[in-house]
């Protein structure tokens, strides 16, 4: 006890010795320090401390927000709003409960309903109440289906039912529009807007696909309804189609990179292509090549007597008339018949033309000009001056343009090359881009990388800034027998001696000729004296 009690003396005796050496700036520094690695401790505590936040909602509407904001308030329970203010983040242990207290309160009620509106039952509802509530709820479970796909943040459901009639010809098509809000930065592809075609043609009755309207929260069309005479591509056409487009303009685009440089052109395709199954089924005949299939010959011979013959009429029925004498002519006849049957030469060729192909190509290439750097006669500042390519050369990336994208006048393909003067984009553009992306990172990211900035910190603060200014205060000086046994000179002879052998000449001249002025003079008279002989020889 006593030997702990005479180190703990001995230590603060050589902090309050180290300290009285201080000088009042370092004294004042490491006041500072002190006082902010202290003010640290409880901010990184209470960092530290900080609960991890977890989804409760998301996806929601203006009013879900605020009134489920109301409720958090009103419990004092911590929460955070994300996602451009329509999600609501709370404690991760509190999630699950948070959510069944708010779904027995309603919330959130906004959203749309489903069929759950069936569950009250209301004996003294009519019959129109009830069609409304049924459209009302089909359109509700609709929006919260496409909600849930990937890449939809909000989707609403409008249904148009007609009354039935009694003639089908009087009956009037159901139709159907979908208004969705696709997530930042996710644009849907047209596969999934087909999908959310057929789901809606496919969830109402009577419902036709070419009756669905899809748009954005733009309002921009996704898919139009069919019309009569139109053959609309589908997802997969339109798929295969921007491939083959962004192919040639790869292509193309690759190409004059290498060649005029990079940023220095633009390239843009746009392909109609045929995706008509045609089956041609040709029968060609050729009647010089005749050939004998059958051959049928017959012949027929009659030979016999002429039959009796008189006066036809009473006179000859009439009684004691001697009849006529019986004739004595013969008869002969003969008949010969010959048919033949010809096989013609018959070609029958079945031909299947493939889906799928192009159609027509048009190409647009725009190329930047050339830049010169001169000097301004009046300013003197150096100026880029604008010189535009000429026709000769723009007629041969003309010609490379087709042959790198097949070109083919049968089709009517066309390419387009224009000189342009490109424009730089402004300073203040480029600066708030980066700025936006930096934001959207640190919004992104911040929620992880914070404990981690503050760890490296504290790290950082305690390795370079505490560990030094303790280690200074605490640690006495080392004795003069230490510094001797380390190589150190011991005496003033020793130290005077080492300096003047780390002096330069400079230095040591100048000691020289402060020490001995009249030599230090007489050295430069003669250094005047031999340059002045050396001028005039």
């Amino acid at each position: 006890m006593g030997e702990q009690t005479d180190r703990l003396t001995a230590l603060l005796e050589n902090v309050q010795k180290n300290f009285q050496r201080l000088s009042m700036a370092q004294r004042i520094g490491l006041f500072t320090l002190l006082a902010f690695a202290i003010a640290a401790i409880p901010v990184l505590f209470f960092l530290g401390q900080e609960p991890e936040m977890s989804v409760l909602f998301s996806n929601l509407e203006e009013g879900d927000v605020q009134a489920i904001v109301t409720r958090l308030e009103a419990q004092q329970i911590p929460y955070a709003i994300a996602g451009g203010g329509n999600t609501i983040l709370v404690p991760q242990e509190r999630v699950h409960r948070l959510r069944i207290q708010m779904a027995s309160e309603g919330l959130p009620e906004t959203s749309g309903v489903g069929f759950e509106i069936f569950d009250r039952t209301n004996l003294g509802i009519g019959e129109f109440a009830q069609k409304v509530n049924y459209r009302r709820a089909l359109q509700g479970e609709l929006a919260r289906t496409i909600s849930q796909m990937p890449g939809v943040q909000r989707a609403r459901v409008h249904v148009v039912i007609p009354e039935r009639r009694l003639f089908s010809s009087e009956r009037e098509p159901a139709r159907a529009a979908v208004v969705i809000s696709p997530k930042r930065g996710v644009t849907l592809q047209p596969s999934q807007v087909e999908g959310i075609v057929h789901l809606v043609a496919s969830s109402v009755e009577g419902l036709d696909p070419k009756n669905v309207t899809v748009v954005d929260h733009h309002g921009q069309v996704l898919t139009r309804p069919e019309q009569e005479g139109q053959v609309e591509l589908t997802g997969s056409q339109l798929e295969i189609q921007r491939a083959l487009e962004t192919d040639l303009e790869r292509r193309v685009q690759t190409m004059l990179d290498h060649v005029l440089g990079p940023n220095k052109s633009i390239v843009r395709v746009s392909a109609t292509m045929n995706f008509r199954q045609v089956e041609v089924t040709k029968e060609v005949f050729d009647p010089e090549g005749q050939v004998v299939r059958s051959e049928q010959r017959s012949q027929e011979k009659v030979m016999g007597e002429e039959s009796p013959g008189g006066v036809p009429g009473a006179r000859s029925n009439v009684p004691n008339e001697e009849p006529p004498a019986a004739g004595t002519n013969t008869k002969e006849a003969k008949r010969k018949t010959e048919t033949i049957n010809y096989e013609v030469n018959r070609t029958v060729s079945k031909i299947v033309e493939p889906s799928g192909t192009i159609g027509r190509l048009s190409v647009s290439v725009l190329v930047d000009g050339l830049y010169q750097t001169t000097v301004d006669k009046d300013t003197g500042e150096t100026v880029r001056q604008y010189v535009p390519r000429s026709e000769e050369e723009l007629a041969k990336l003309r010609e490379s343009v087709k042959t790198a994208v097949g070109f083919s006048a049968e089709r009517g393909d066309q390419i387009e090359v224009v000189n342009y003067q490109f424009e730089a984009t402004p300073p203040e553009v480029a600066e708030a881009d980066t700025m936006g992306t930096l934001q959207e990172l640190v919004t992104m990211w911040g929620g992880y990388l914070k404990p981690v900035v503050f760890f490296l910190l504290g790290v950082l603060i305690v390795v370079f800034v505490i560990r030094p200014l303790v280690k200074t205060v605490v640690e006495p000086p080392p004795s003069p027998a230490a510094l001797t046994a380390q190589g150190l000179p011991a005496t003033v002879a020793e130290l005077e001696a080492e300096k003047k052998e780390e002096e330069s000449p400079e230095q040591q001249a100048v000691q020289l000729a402060i020490q001995n002025p009249q030599a230090a003079a007489f050295v430069i008279r003669e250094w005047m004296r031999e340059e002045n002989e050396t001028a005039e020889t």
